[in-house]
Order: C-alpha cells, then structure tokens, then sequence
C-alpha cells in the first residue's frame, strides 16, 4: 500500500475524530459530516475504484481543506473544557431528593400533630376538595381522609346547606372568621356538628380552615346539652352561698330566665331550644365568671349565677344598660335562627349572718320584678 494512502487514512481517522468530538462537546458539526461523507466518497470513487479520471492531487486536496475546515472551526478550549452538566444534575437531584425528604417528613408531623387535637380538624382546598383529620372523621360519615366539599353537603341535613353556604361565603379578608352549626347524617340519625373556621386568601385563592365538635343532643337528658348537663342544681347553688358567708366575702348573685325558650322548643323542637340555651350560658360565664360551676340550674330555664368579682358585676350591669347580645342574643342552628331575650334579677350581699334561704330568696324576688309586666327593663337591682 502506497505512503500516500496511509496518510489518507490517517487523515480521515483524525478527521472523524474531531467530528465526533465536536458533536458530543459542542452539540455542532453537522456541515463537518457532510464535507467528510463527500471527501469520503470522492476518495472512494475516483481514487480507490477509479470510476472516472480525477486528479489525485485534486482528491487529496479536497479531503484536506474539509480536514481543514473542521480543524479550523474546532472550539479546543470547549472541547478541553471539563463537562459539569452530568455532575450539576447529579447534585440537583439529589438536593431534590433531599427538599422532598424533609417536605414528606415534615408533612408527616404536621399530620400527627393534627391527629392528637381532640376536635376535628378540615381543610378546604380552593379547588373544592377537603381534608379531614381522624377526629373529624370519628364525626363524619366517610372512611377516606380527602373528599370532596360536595360529597360533604350532601352528607348535611337539607334544612342546614343554605345557611351553611351562606355563612361561609361572607367571610373576607377583614372577617375572615365564621361560626356556625349543622346537622351531620351518620347512618340513620342526624347528628349536630359546631363548626369555627376561617377562610385563608392567596394569591386570588381562597381555601378554609375549621374546627369541629360534635353536639350529641341525645346523650344528656332532659337538657340534651353538655354545659347544661354540667350545670349544679339549687344544693350546690346553696352551699357556695354558705361558704361565701362563711369567708364573709362579698359577692352577687345573678338569677336569669331565658323567657323565649317554651316558644323556640314549639317552633324548632327541644334540641334547638337547649342548644341555644348552652350557648348563651356558654357565652355569660366566658364573660363574667370564667367558671361553669358558678352557674346553677334553677329549673328548666330558670339559673343563678354568683360573681365574686365586683368588677365584673360592673360590667355585666353596664352591658345590660347599654342592650346588645344580652338583651338580644341572636343565635344560629343550621335553619333555625332565633333571639334568646333573658331576664335578670341581680342582688349583691354584703351582710353575711341572714339564713341563705332568705337570701336566696331575694335573689330570686329580684328576678321577679325583672319579669313583671310594669318592669319597664329585663333587669332588676337590688340595692
């Protein structure tokens, strides 16, 4: 084999290589390919099988100003340049890897820590899909932690979809906090969920919060309500009156009637009627008394509480001056939405040496007055 066909293939063997090179470092190179596919052809053509007369010199020049050409246009310090592409990725994924390890586990936590809340917890997703934790589906009907918001409604009692519906859409970035109660079906039976929320906006999204408790209307008679059921009766009631004068502690008694509730019970049924009586019991010792063993069941809708706090007597007889929820408690039950208006007789002791039957029984004329006719308040002091 002649000198000269060495250094062709020689040539071509480089040539290749740079092209290959190319190719994989600089993504270029395709008009490399096709001069050295022609030079190659060429060579092939006139100089190996000699199909027609062509100059060897015009052949091997040719070949060389395509070797040439690519030499030439050929990036070394790209080429020689160390490739961190491979190595970038790999450290990318693996801080994915990373990111989505910590996500998973701290997502993990937040679930469990959910799951140790007593009450239920939901979350309302902007794209009407909620979640619900065990205890909120130790209340629901549904087997799955996810559902969706119309799965839910349709779970509640008809009576309650609108009201619920309503509530909910009022909440705005000043309000954004709502509170309302419903009727769940489970089985057979409806059962009475209080719900406190509060809607959450983002980014043009808006997605819900809230908290839920059932209200087993059924498990406490006759009062069919917890904090009703909680309340002491009048031998309670009479031995604090007893202790306090023993302590010879100043202190008032407070005897209230809730006047509307015989109606709301013939209109809504008992178990509206003793919710709402539990709420707004609910509401007086939050503000007054902070303490649901100072209230006393006195009859069914009939109570005395006892303040030994003179500045919350203060307060409470300011607020009955001035009106507002203690005049005109406005409540919702699912559909039902009523005013509890109550009666207040209020005696405060100072004398501690009186038979607490009589001193009870004042407390008591204090009410009466309040609830008379001529009484042109729902409140009555004694001085």
């Amino acid at each position: 084999m002649p000198p000269e066909t060495y250094q062709i293939i020689a040539i071509f063997s480089l040539w290749i290589l740079f092209i290959v090179l190319k190719k994989w470092r600089t993504k270029k190179g395709d008009l490399d390919i096709v001069l050295f596919a022609s030079a190659l052809l060429a060579y092939i053509l006139f100089d190996v099988l000699v199909l027609a007369e062509v100059s060897t010199w015009l052949i091997t020049s040719f070949v060389m100003l395509g070797f040439f050409y690519t030499v030439l246009m050929l990036d070394f310090r790209e080429l020689l340049r160390k490739d961190y592409t491979k190595t970038k990725l790999k450290q990318i994924k693996k801080e994915f890897n990373d990111l989505q390890d910590r996500s998973e586990l701290l997502r993990q936590r937040f679930i469990t820590m959910l799951d140790l809340y007593e009450d239920g917890i939901a979350f309302r997703t902007d794209d009407d899909m909620m979640y619900g934790t065990k205890a909120f589906l130790k209340l629901m009907p549904f087997d799955a932690h996810e559902f969706s918001f119309k799965t839910f409604l349709n779970k509640m009692h008809p009576d309650d979809q609108t009201s619920y519906l309503e509530t909910i859409q009022k909440t705005s970035p000043k309000r954004p906090k709502y509170q309302v109660h419903y009727r769940i079906k489970r089985s057979h039976d409806y059962i009475w969920i209080k719900e406190t929320g509060t809607s959450l906006v983002y980014q043009k999204r808006t997605m819900f919060i809230s908290l839920v408790k059932g209200l087993d209307v059924k498990k406490y008679p006759p009062t069919n309500v917890t904090v009703l059921n909680e309340l002491a009766i009048d031998k309670a009631y009479y031995e604090q009156i007893q202790a306090l004068n023993r302590k010879r502690t100043p202190y008032t008694i407070v005897t209230f009637e809730l006047t509307n509730i015989p109606n709301i019970n013939d209109k809504f049924g008992r178990d509206i009627g003793d919710l709402m009586m539990g709420e707004f019991i609910s509401k007086l010792a939050y503000h007054f008394i902070k303490d649901i063993h100072a209230i006393f069941r006195l009859s069914g809708i009939r109570f005395a509480m006892v303040i030994t706090d003179e500045r919350k007597v203060e307060i409470l007889k300011r607020a009955l001056k001035e009106g507002g929820d203690l005049i005109n408690y406005h409540m919702q039950f699912g559909h039902a939405k009523e005013s509890v208006y109550p009666s207040f007789g209020i005696h405060h002791i100072n004398v501690y040496d009186e038979p607490i039957d009589a001193i009870a029984e004042r407390a008591l004329k204090a009410l009466k007055i309040a609830l008379d006719e001529n009484t042109p308040e729902n409140y009555f002091i004694i001085r």
